[in-house]
């Protein structure tokens, strides 16, 4: 049976640049968003930061057909994606039990790293557009991250690991998650 992890942290807590060495290593990582936006171009989206502001019907249309894609695949994979998406002053759950339900995951991997870090990192990402942000910000989203994969590990009785990546330590990191991996997609 495919074995399917899924992989998270409030975004610039360093969870791209771990999976980046990682999938040098061999594990096949699939970007959710990226899968996303191939699906929503074929309706016009060409931004991945817009994504987050379409309607909610077909961001979870969307999402559906993404998903799809990755477990027709048939491969053992890391899911790389959102536990939430901020939209405005709202967070909208990266997932949903409903879709889950499609599929077997068999663990939720958690970066994570101190709001100084990740709001230091965000400020240096170049690459994406983001609002004005505070520490404060942060720390509502890294709660409400780990509250809504708490709720998938309750409803599916899948283990959580939250593994802090500390600045300058992302081989410490890499090693870490590297065993889970191996761990979980070796066993039954």
């Amino acid at each position: 049976m495919t074995k399917l992890i899924i992989f998270t942290g409030t975004p610039g807590s360093g969870k791209s640049t771990v999976l980046a060495e990682l999938a040098k290593n061999g594990v096949k990582v699939v970007n959710l968003g990226s899968e996303m936006l191939k699906v929503a171009q074929r309706k016009g989206v060409t931004d991945r930061d817009k994504l987050r502001y379409m309607s909610d019907d077909d961001i979870i249309e969307t999402r559906v057909e993404a998903l799809k894609g990755i477990i027709e695949a048939k491969e053992d994979t890391i899911i790389d994606t959102h536990a939430t998406v901020k939209q405005g002053s709202r967070y909208v759950p990266g997932l949903s039990i409903t879709e889950l339900t499609n599929i077997r995951i068999k663990a939720v991997v958690y970066i994570d790293a101190t709001s100084k870090e990740v709001l230091r990192r965000r400020q240096n990402d170049t690459t994406r557009k983001r609002e004005q942000e505070t520490e404060g910000d942060i720390d509502e989203q890294r709660s409400v991250n780990i509250a809504i994969i708490s709720a998938f590990a309750l409803h599916y009785n899948i283990p959580i690991y939250i593994i802090d990546n500390k600045e300058d330590r992302v081989a410490d990191t890499v090693n870490e998650i590297s065993k889970i991996v191996a761990e979980l997609f070796s066993g039954e």
